[in-house]
Formats: structure tokens, C-alpha cells, sequence
């Protein structure tokens, strides 16, 4: 078996039941060029593991779990200092719901993405077992891209939603309804 993690160099929080975002955790210095009061970079991480095997002289592999994770980027998250004093707690819950909507997704999709590769078992070419897990790795990785830029599209489409709806998180009311949907993912 084989964990195809392409951990971040860069470091990330991953998304947590127990942790909501802190103002600390931005930590890029603000865009003033930017209208926004703050901007939370989040996305996905996944670590497809793989299992290589030979039956009758053929190689083969099959994707045991794709395991995606919602993460909040902390070098690329800025706010506008002075932001947390003024209306600082609404516009944290406000960024807090950007990336509770990447673990909505990620939650909604790894059904999904477990039910298309369960059982199923992948054909391989390769001279010897070494190539074979080389070649196997290539293939997941393109279909890993492929579920990503997938995700991607959903996350980009409910994330103008999320903010056309809650314009940016100063309708109250809206944005209450959004607070109350994530608060069910914990």
C-alpha cells in the first residue's frame, strides 16, 4: 500500500470540529488594493492511498480511499488591521463559513468518491513492479486532478452564493441561516 500524500509545503490548518479560525491565523499582510476587510485562502488536500498487486504476470492497483480535506491556508489569509476591533466577531463567523463550506463539500463528495473506486481494480503497464507503482501513481494523481478541479468548480459556485447571499456577511439574517447550516458539521 501506498499514501500518495503531496503534503503543502506551505503549512495548513486543517478543518476541525473543535477549531474555529482565530484572527491570529492571518497571517499575510492585508491587500490594499482590495476592497474586502479580510480574505480567508482555503481548498482541499487529498491523500489517495493505493494498494499495487500482481495476478496472472498483469499489474494492477486499486484506489482504497482519496481522502480530501478541507484547509485553511494561514500565509495566504489576510485581514485589514483595525477590521478585528470594529466588527471583527461577525466578519470571523463570516470566514469561518468559507471554510466550513470546503468541508460541506469535501463531506458530500468522499461518499461519492468512495463509492466509484470501491471494489474496482485498474489494469497497469510497466516492465517490472517498480514501474508499474510509478505508473500507477501517475494515473491516481490524474484522477485525483480531475475530482479537485471538480471540487474546485463547487467550491468557487457556493462561495459566490454564500457571498452574493450574505453580501459578504452583512445581511444578518442570511448570513444566521448560513451559520445555522454549518453548525450542523460539528
Amino acid at each position: 500500500m501506498q499514501n500518495l500524500s503531496e503534503n503543502s509545503k506551505i503549512p495548513v490548518i486543517a478543518w476541525s470540529k473543535t477549531r474555529n479560525l482565530k484572527w491570529s491565523d492571518f497571517k499575510k499582510k492585508s491587500n490594499f488594493k482590495s476592497r474586502a476587510s479580510a480574505n480567508s485562502a482555503i481548498g482541499f488536500e487529498s491523500e489517495p492511498i493505493i494498494d499495487h498487486f500482481e495476478i496472472g504476470g498483469k499489474f494492477k492497483y486499486e484506489i482504497l480511499d482519496m481522502d480530501f480535506h478541507a484547509v485553511f491556508i494561514p500565509r495566504l489569509s489576510w485581514v485589514v488591521k483595525g477590521t478585528c476591533s470594529t466588527n471583527g466577531e461577525s466578519l470571523l463567523k463570516h470566514e469561518q463559513g468559507h471554510f466550513d463550506l470546503v468541508e460541506e463539500i469535501v463531506r458530500k463528495s468522499s461518499i461519492k468518491t468512495t463509492n466509484l473506486f470501491k471494489n474496482k481494480f485498474f489494469a497497469i503497464d510497466g516492465k517490472n513492479k517498480s514501474s508499474t507503482k510509478k505508473n500507477a501513481i501517475l494515473q491516481v494523481k490524474k484522477i485525483r486532478k480531475k475530482i479537485e478541479d471538480k471540487l474546485k468548480k463547487q467550491l468557487t459556485w457556493e462561495e459566490t452564493q454564500y457571498d452574493v447571499k450574505t453580501n459578504h456577511g452583512l445581511i444578518k439574517w442570511q448570513q444566521e441561516k448560513y451559520n445555522k447550516r454549518f453548525k450542523k458539521l460539528r
